[in-house]
């Protein structure tokens, strides 16, 4: 019984001293495997880094693609992302190449499920599968941060309450076309659905500042909203500065001189 608990401990041992391995092999198929797609050689994507601000020689690249260098760090993921031209995400979730991954010591789950997990999303979005999850892989989903669920609920409500606007504004500019007797019944029947989709309109507001509300009280600046749905909203929006103001920003110092004080 002792040697078999003994195994279990080494294997678990093992398992976490040999993840990051695993996963810097992972990370150096992907980077090997999009440098090869977009017909680069390991100089032209040591250049391209450079060109992005952060040069990363060769003989790195060359090194970590053969595994003699162990790791990437987190700066250096995001500019061979950005050099490759694909998501940080996709050098370390090969979605399409590999059906589950190891995305901590021990624990796999289906690749893409793991890259919205690394993004921060909830289980729902998923695809269709997501229904099969394990505990264990929902129980990796409940620690998506909040603030990151706040804003892109917000940003979903926002586009639905568009949505509602510019579906309302049509039925009603449809109805107005109509100008013959015979029409008066498809103009009534546009209008009602043209108030029907305001109603909706207002109700996805209050939705909207409820979410704004709940990203303020974590210490969050909630995004921007469209100047055009201020009349639905009673905090103050600002509109955006006209061509002269851009003008304006456009030829002002970067770094103004302080005033000079009075003798």
């Amino acid at each position: 019984m002792l040697d078999s608990v003994n195994q279990l401990e080494y294997c678990a041992s093992m398992t976490q001293e040999e993840w990051p391995a695993r996963l810097a092999r992972t990370m150096a198929t992907e980077v090997r495997r999009f440098r090869q797609v977009r017909g680069m050689s390991a100089q032209q994507l040591a250049d391209r880094c450079a060109e992005l601000g952060m040069p990363i020689a060769r003989s790195v690249l060359a090194n970590f693609e053969s595994g003699r260098r162990p790791t990437l760090s987190v700066a250096e993921l995001l500019v061979i992302a950005q050099a490759l031209r694909v998501p940080p995400a996709a050098l370390v979730f090969p979605v399409g190449y590999q059906a589950r991954i190891e995305v901590l010591p021990g624990r796999k789950i289906d690749t893409f499920q793991a890259t919205q997990w690394f993004g921060g999303e909830g289980l729902e979005h998923n695809h269709p599968e997501a229904w099969r999850a394990t505990e264990e892989e929902r129980e990796l989903f409940r620690s998506a941060p909040v603030g990151a669920d706040l804003v892109r609920e917000h940003e979903r409500l926002v586009r639905a309450l568009v949505s509602h606007q510019l579906r309302a504004d049509e039925k009603i500019k449809r109805a107005a076309q109509l100008v013959h007797d015979f029409d008066s019944e498809l103009r009534g029947a546009l209008l009602q659905v043209a108030d029907a989709m305001t109603d909706s309109t207002y109700r996805t507001a209050e939705e909207v500042e409820e979410i704004r509300a709940a990203i303020r009280a974590l210490g969050m600046e909630p995004p921007g909203l469209p100047y055009y749905l201020a009349p639905y909203f009673q905090e103050k929006i600002e509109p955006p500065p006209t061509a002269e103001e851009l003008l304006a920003m456009a030829d002002a110092p970067t770094d103004p001189e302080p005033p000079k004080e009075a003798d």
